[in-house]
Parts: C-alpha cells; structure tokens; sequence
C-alpha cells in the first residue's frame, strides 16, 4: 500500500486520556497492597526477620520488573529485525518498560535489608559458616558488593536503555528523513538486547538463584526469560484490548492480536522445553546439591501442589488453548487466557522465591545449631516453640528431621500482587497518556496498518 495509508489514523482518538474506572481500579489495587504487606510483615510475629513481608517484596519485584524490560526487548527485536507489524503497538510496549523506575525503589530497598540485615532472604551466603565450602568457593561472586554493584549498573542501564527508546521512538514524529532517523533505532535496539542479554541471566542468579547458593542451574536465566515473556504478552493482550475498547488503537485488528498470541504460545512451549529440560537433567544427573532444590519443595505439600499447577497452567492450557486459530483471534477469549497465565507465571516465580527465605531453619538456629549445618544448609532442628508457628510442615524421610515453612498463598500474597499490578497499571498508562500512542512517521507504519494472517 502507499504511504497515503497513514490518513487512517485519526490524531485524536489516538490521544490517550488515563482516569475513569481503570484508574480509581488501580488506585484500589494499590491500596489493597499496602494492607497485603503490612499484614505480611507482622504475619508470625515478624519470624524469620519478616521473611513473609521480604520475599513477597522480592517474587512481585522480580516479576513486573521482568515484564518491563522485555516489553522493550521484543520492541528492540523488532527493530532490527524489521518486524513491522507491530509498529501500531510499539508505544504501548516502551511504556512498559518505565516500571524499571518503580521495581529500582522496591530492590533499592533489598539491597539495603541485606546491608542493615533487615531481612533474611540471601542469609545463606551473607551469613555463611566458613565450613560451608560450597558458598566460600562462589564468595568472589556472593557477596554485598558484587552483588549492590551488579544489581545498581543493570538498573541504571535499564532505566537508560528504556529512556533512550522511548525517546528516540517520540522524536521520529518529526523527523524529516524517516528511512535515515529509523535506521538509528537499529544501532539503540542493538545495544539494548545486548544489556538485556547479559542482564537478564546475571540478575536472575543473583537476584533469585542465590536464595540456595548450594544449587545452580545452567539454564535459569533462559527459564527466567521465558517466563518473563509469557507474562509481558499475557499483559500487552490485556492492556491492548482495554484500549481498543476505549476506541483507541482503532487499525488494531484481530491480525495484530493473532501475532501476540502466537508469540505466546511459542513462548509458552519454549518455557516448557526449558522446564522440562532443567528438571530431567537436575534429576538424570542426580547431583545431591542440585536434586536438594527440587527435593525440598516436593517435601511442603504447597509446593508441590503448585509445582504441578504450574505445568499444567503454564504448558498444557495455553498448548490447548492457543492451538486453534479462532482462539487466537478472539478478543474475549485471549483477554480469559492472559488472566490466567499471569496467575500460571506468578505461581511459577512463587515457587522460585518463596521456600528458601521462609524455612524458619536457616536462620532462627542457635549458634551451636549453625556449626552442624552440613553442605546442604537444610538439616538443622527447631525449637518446639517455632513449630507452633509453623504454616506448613513434613518429614525428610532419609533424614528424618522436620521441614517446616512460613510460606503460605493466601490473602496476604494476593493482595500484594494486586498491589503491584494497580502501581503497573497506574504507571504504564500513566506514561502511555503524556503522547500520541500511535507512532505518524515510521516508515514500517503502512505494513503494520495494512497487516494480514
């Protein structure tokens, strides 16, 4: 088609006002958080210095701080790989990636509890014996520096890499020579994919992987990427749709919609062969420090409910479900999916996050206690009066000690989640609101207007 295609669009349903229901919604949601976490950090009494309160701090910020920096990887892919169709959406997904700046505040503030031992999440290498060869041998990597220096220069090139996007893509309105101005976005996207790359897998390890500094996976940070990716495009379907309704991003189809779906459903199969591939060589290998991480979970009847909830939500609902073309192009039905695969995915980071920070037996052991902790860091005794605490509880059975845990899914944990998803909402459409939410000067914009499946 020609370029007079662009006259399609009309300037002012493509302005973006946020208020209304959504946003007295989000306003709610994040109401409802801070209860949820208030109720988490007095939850036991604050045991396990509020393990409850910290590692729902860290699941939520690892999880929407996920969403965000691959919303503007795959706008980068696109980039460079001239992937036109979605420059009708390209400012919806840079305007995910401004809740870099809300995550930073949530893990600035982990960074600090490690510092002033605020909270036990990462107790493990912090506070290791030095028998514990196995943490000592990874100590160049596990440490307060490495790990605030790390964490603070990711954050600071995401929060530059989505600035310089979202910039770049604001100032192509007006640029005189689109082929010219649009070949510079390949050299930023390039550059931005390579941070992502690197950061991605680093971050994962430290972040969440160094919760169990005994174990170590070689394909974490793919796992971790694949997740992130199903919940950015559960939540760009979700988002996308709203919009549509609101009588914006009228040239958005139903072919547009097909493209994020089927993208889903690749990443959806792609996080199962990950899955599948972690657990099947963790189990072939059977290496007692790697086995242990799927060991202790299999222990807590929670978790090993979930473990299996989440295969099945995560790999055979969407596998079904995705599977037929009319499914894919249906607005309801992709917005019923969406929904429950960023439920499926929270679940998936939950039993990444939560069993380690809140084993009451790590970090509430007497000093006599910690000199027995064998390599494992897992088979201390507890007092009888934590066990009145406890939420959770079962036996090793080669052992024959007590697993126990503070680590529940309730009303606590939901209203958390709801919390960070109105703070989400809230930013996200708050950004998408200051400009025109449809791009007027791309040279790719005729494809995207003009896309079929």
């Amino acid at each position: 088609m020609g370029h007079h295609e662009i006259a399609k669009i009309d300037p002012q349903k493509e302005v973006f006002t946020f208020g209304g229901n959504l946003k007295k919604m989000s306003i709610v949601f994040i109401v409802l958080g801070f209860i949820g976490m208030a109720m988490a950090y007095f939850d036991n009494h604050g045991a396990n210095h509020h393990s409850r309160f910290w590692s729902n701090i860290l699941l939520n910020t690892y999880y929407f701080n996920g969403m965000a920096i691959s919303a503007v990887f795959l706008v980068a892919a696109h980039s460079i790989g001239y992937g036109g169709w979605q420059t009708i959406l390209k400012r919806v997904f840079e305007s995910f990636g401004y809740f870099v700046f809300v995550t930073f505040v949530f893990f600035l503030l982990i960074i600090l509890g490690m510092w002033f031992d605020w909270h036990s999440l990462y107790h493990h290498w912090t506070h290791a014996p030095a028998t514990d060869t196995i943490v000592m041998d990874k100590a160049a990597f596990l440490n307060k520096y490495t790990f605030t220096g790390i964490s603070l220069a990711f954050y600071a090139l995401w929060m530059f890499g989505v600035v310089m996007m979202r910039r770049h893509s604001l100032k192509e309105d007006n640029a005189s020579n689109q082929i010219a101005y649009n070949q510079k976005s390949k050299y930023k996207s390039a550059a931005y994919i390579v941070i992502f790359g690197v950061s991605t897998s680093i971050f994962s390890w430290l972040a969440v992987m160094s919760l169990d500094p005994h174990w170590y996976s070689t394909l974490f940070g793919w796992y971790n990427f694949a997740s992130y990716m199903c919940g950015f495009l559960s939540m760009a379907i979700l988002i996308v749709t709203y919009l549509k309704y609101k009588g914006h991003l009228i040239n958005v189809n139903e072919n547009h919609l097909h493209n994020l779906s089927m993208l889903l459903f690749g990443f959806s199969v792609f996080y199962t062969y990950l899955w599948f591939s972690q657990y099947m060589l963790i189990w072939y290998g059977n290496i007692p420090e790697d086995t242990m991480y799927f060991y202790k979970r299999f222990q807590v009847p929670l978790f090993k409910v979930l473990f299996f909830v989440t295969l099945i939500i995560n790999f055979a609902f969407p596998f079904l479900f995705f599977v037929k073309r009319k499914a894919k192009r249906n607005f309801w039905l992709m917005n019923i999916a969406a929904v429950i695969l960023i439920i499926g995915h929270y679940f998936d980071f939950y039993l990444m996050v939560m069993p380690e920070p809140n084993f009451p037996i790590h970090h509430e052991a007497s000093a006599d206690e910690h000199k027995s902790v064998d390599n494992h860091a897992n088979t201390t005794h507890v007092s009888e009066g934590h066990n009145n605490e406890t939420k959770n509880e079962t036996k090793y059975d080669t052992h024959h000690e007590t697993v126990q845990t503070y680590a529940t899914l309730g009303i606590t944990e939901a209203f958390i989640f709801l919390g960070f998803l109105g703070l989400f909402f809230f930013t996200v459409l708050s950004v998408l609101s200051r400009h025109r939410i449809v791009p007027t000067n791309n040279p790719f914009l005729d494809e995207s207007l003009n896309h079929q499946y």
